[in-house]
């Protein structure tokens, strides 16, 4: 086991191979994002002086030889093969861009994907200039590794080609990723030996949920005389909750007592911060903190003829499960005006998808949202809150990614297109094959005789427009099945009888060209926008 740089494990010491039945690639926006935002938050913190680790790798390599198996630790390295990837791409000076290219490949790639992907990897990632090129082909057919890769890289690029990276923070990014940042390595020579441990261990491990481990370790400082009466409350609060909510509680807890991200496991912060070592003190967190925080949680999610804030909460599950909660919870610890409380939640739902639709960085996301519990303790009324608007930067940030030429392929399109539809008076439901699918209006492909080649009279032509907001609406299942390849005129009908009401206004229309997608993309933005009152 060693301690390598980056600097050394992107050379020529090791040849990275992805074995056929290694993990896929199942990082997404999030992760990156936090990836990216991590190292740079640590290069800032001590001034690029103290190595920063990014966890552990399994590989199996022979001593003398740079081929190695990556046996775990996948998902980091084909991220940080991203990141290097596009720092390469966005600098102009040629010896960075040789030493940037270098952590890619030498002879050849220093990471060797499956088969399947290697070539779609070369294409759009690893040869030089890859990253600014999205693929010329239809996005719902790529795999879901397929559509992380690029969503990830588009991410990336867009992050660190953004007015907070100057060249210079970039080129001091370079150094710092290179030269102090590490991970730790174990080697095992031989390949069928990593597996057989690696899967030993997973199979031998105890699979407590996360809420169970919090239990245990919580339960197991309290005094014995008060464990049955604590263990009843937790179970209570589970119950509404569910193993995954509640373990989420306990971390929205920490925050709003601690007002900072912690990297440590939730119960230990929680034993720590309410003194689980005191007399009584246990039971007094289950019953003081935790009780009625889910109380308030659990009725959120309880569905309302009378309130509206339900729905509000639901939607903003939509894009995020968590980061809205402890704003919510302290919100509703406090007695306000119920105006002032419909305001309140209608500004957090459109604030959750702005930052999501943007790509913000989900550390600065956390962030704002523990400014944001500042101003809900000062009394900062709705209006005044600062933390709740959305700044010119934000907005073009969403309205760039939302007029994308590869919207469709965003892991959120489908929920947008929803919330769109909500503004326009009718919720859908959820995107799912046996109800509501999405259908793309000018086809993915079509037959050469076909009459949408008056206006899209190429390959490239449809690739500019098909994916984009504009181009899409929903259907029935049987609907879209029919629509298929269809001319606009055969089309038109289809949608004009569907139910679906973004259908129907589609159906208004007296042709589809790429001017009325671009138009409609721009009127989509705008319903969106004017039921968020953000101006445009």
């Amino acid at each position: 086991m060693s301690v390598v740089p980056l600097g050394t494990l992107f050379s020529g010491a090791y040849h990275f191979r992805l074995p056929y039945f290694q993990r896929a690639y199942a990082w997404q926006t999030p992760e990156v994002g936090r990836l990216l935002s991590d190292i740079v938050g640590a290069m800032r913190r001590h001034d690029g002086q103290r190595p920063y680790f990014l966890g552990k790798l399994v590989v199996a390599k022979k001593a003398d030889a740079p081929s190695a198996a990556l046996v775990d630790g996948h998902q980091r390295v084909m991220s940080l093969t991203l990141l290097f990837a596009v720092l390469r791409d966005l600098e102009s000076d040629a010896k960075l861009q040789d030493r940037l290219n270098g952590f890619i490949r030498g002879d050849d790639v220093r990471l060797s994907p499956q088969d399947v992907m290697a070539e779609f990897c070369e294409r759009y990632v690893q040869a030089p200039g890859a990253t600014a090129i999205d693929p010329a082909i239809d996005f719902e057919t790529l795999s879901e590794s397929e559509r992380n890769i690029i969503e990830n890289r588009n991410t990336l690029r867009a992050e660190l080609s953004g007015g907070e990276y100057t060249p210079e923070l970039r080129r001091a990014l370079i150094g710092y990723l290179a030269e102090r940042c590490c991970v730790i390595v174990s080697s095992i020579e031989d390949e069928d030996e990593a597996w057989s441990l690696l899967r030993t261990e997973e199979e031998t491990r105890v699979d407590f949920s996360k809420s169970d481990r919090a239990k245990f370790s919580l339960l197991a400082i309290v005094p014995p005389a008060e464990r049955a009466s604590c263990q009843k409350i937790w179970e209570n609060c589970e119950a509404a909750l569910g193993a995954t909510d509640m373990h989420a509680l306990l971390g929205h807890i920490r925050l709003l007592k601690r007002r900072r991200l912690s990297g440590k496991p939730v119960e230990i912060d929680i034993a720590d911060t309410f003194k689980f070592n005191a007399p009584g003190a246990g039971h007094s967190f289950l019953d003081s903190e935790l009780r009625p925080a889910a109380e308030r949680l659990a009725a959120l999610r309880q569905a309302s003829d009378t309130s509206p804030l339900p729905k509000l909460a639901e939607r903003c599950r939509w894009v995020d499960p968590q980061l809205w909660v402890p704003a919510a919870l302290l919100w509703l610890e406090k007695t306000r005006p119920p105006e002032e409380t419909l305001l309140f939640f209608k500004r957090l739902e459109r604030l959750v998808w702005i930052m999501r639709i943007a790509g913000f960085d989900p550390t600065k996301q956390h962030t704002r949202i523990i400014h944001l519990l500042g101003e809900i303790d000062r009394g900062v009324t709705v209006s005044r809150m600062t933390e709740l608007d959305i700044t010119p930067r934000l907005r073009d940030a969403a309205i760039f990614n939302l007029r994308s030429t590869s919207f469709d392929a965003k892991h959120y399109s489908g929920r947008v297109l929803r919330r769109i539809s909500i503004a326009l008076g009718q919720d859908p439901g959820p995107v799912e094959r046996n109800s509501v699918t999405i259908e793309h209006i000018l086809p993915r492909g079509y037959a050469p005789k076909s009459g949408w080649r008056t206006h899209f009279s190429s390959r490239e032509a449809v690739q500019r427009y098909t994916h984009r907001l504009g181009n899409l609406t929903f259907l029935a299942p049987g609907d879209n099945q029919q629509a298929d390849t269809l001319d606009w005129a055969q089309k038109k009908p289809i949608l004009a009888r569907s139910h679906f009401l973004l259908s129907k206004h589609v159906a208004e229309e007296r042709d589809w060209t790429p001017d009325r997608i671009l138009a409609r993309t721009e009127t989509l933005i705008g319903v969106l926008f004017k039921d968020w009152e953000i101006k445009l």
